[in-house]
This record gives C-alpha cells, structure tokens and sequence, in this order.
C-alpha cells in the first residue's frame, strides 16, 4: 500500500474513483497496479494480494469476506486524506465478488474496471518464472476457482470496463492502453496504440 507524491489534505475529494484490476493468477495484476500508480493523479495504490496473506490460507467465504472488508477500509481511508483515485486489484475473481466488494464503499462516485487477460501459454509461463514463486499444487489450487469471468465485461454493474489483453505486452505498454482508455482520471495523454 502506497501513495502517490503528493501531500494529502484532509477532507472529501473532488472525486471518488477506484480503479480495479481484476484477472487470472499470472495475468499481471500486481505488476500493473504498481506501474499505473506514478500516472494516476491523486492516486493510492492497494494490492490485496499483500494484505490477504495468512497462515493458514483458506480460499473460503469468510476469507474472501475479510480480504474485501479490509480493501474497502483503506479505500475510505485514502478517499478521506484526499486521494481520489484508488487503484486495487487481487481480491475478486467474479461479477459477484465485486458486487458484494462494491456494497462496502456505496460513496464511489466513479468504477474503473481493467480485465487483463492473457492467452494460456504466457501465462503458464509468468507463473512459473516470476519472483513470487509456487508450487503445483498452489496453481492447481488457485485453478479450482480462478476461471475468466466473462460477465465481468456482459453485465457492468456501474463501471466501466476495459480488456487488456497483455499477451507479449510490456507493463509499460498496458499501462498505456489504460491511461489512453480512461481519459476521465488520466486527462488527455496521448499514447500511441501498442
């Protein structure tokens, strides 16, 4: 959990923004969430993958249940030291899951929803090579219940979605694709299309 350079006024911020980065185990979430930070005005970054480890880790209800509670607390609290715009990822998988996250900050003025997807092989890949290594049977795991949500882009639930298909993408590229894409937080930055 970090914040951008800038000096926080307590208060209620002109706006309310999140920034979602959802998509499978490899696609890139925390790797992005990271690389959109510098470019975001106003911004706080929270990866729940940080917050959501625990010994011993049971992908249950109640888990998913405090990992989102925990999200939305620091949301708030980033909206009341007058950062608007809150980038976070890793802690919702479905459609559902970010609607009973989004019941948790019903001040939201605005939703940004990033999918980043990427095709099997690179992602296979990027599992395997990465610095935050796991076994085969974490993957296995992690595969039970880590499937595309294609509702996710059919049914926008008071957001506005954008796929990023990061197959051969750098972070830098797909961090582009987002700031180009959602001019409303990003202003009117040109970035060349990948």
């Amino acid at each position: 959990m970090t914040s951008s350079d800038q000096t926080p006024h307590p208060g209620r911020p002109a706006a309310r923004r999140l920034i979602l980065i959802s998509g499978q185990e490899g696609a890139g979430k925390t790797t992005i969430i990271r690389a959109l930070l510098p470019h975001t005005p106003k911004g706080a970054r929270i990866d729940a993958e940080d917050l959501g480890q625990v010994n011993p880790c049971l992908f249950d209800d109640a888990f998913w249940q405090l990992l989102r509670a925990n999200v939305a607390v620091l949301v708030r609290n980033y909206w009341a030291a007058d950062f608007e715009n809150v980038i976070t990822g890793s802690f919702f998988t479905t459609r559902n899951d970010y609607l009973r996250f989004r019941e948790l900050v019903p001040e939201v003025d605005e939703v940004f929803m990033v999918q980043l997807l990427v095709q099997p092989d690179e992602r296979r890949h990027r599992r395997l090579t990465r610095a935050k290594r796991t076994t085969q049977e974490w993957r296995d795991r992690v595969d039970e219940f880590d499937a595309v949500d294609t509702t996710i882009a059919a049914k926008q639930d008071g957001y506005r979605y954008l796929a990023v298909d990061g197959t051969g993408m750098t972070p830098e590229q797909t961090v582009a694709v987002i700031v180009r894409e959602f001019p409303e937080i990003y202003g009117a930055r040109l970035y060349p299309r990948p």
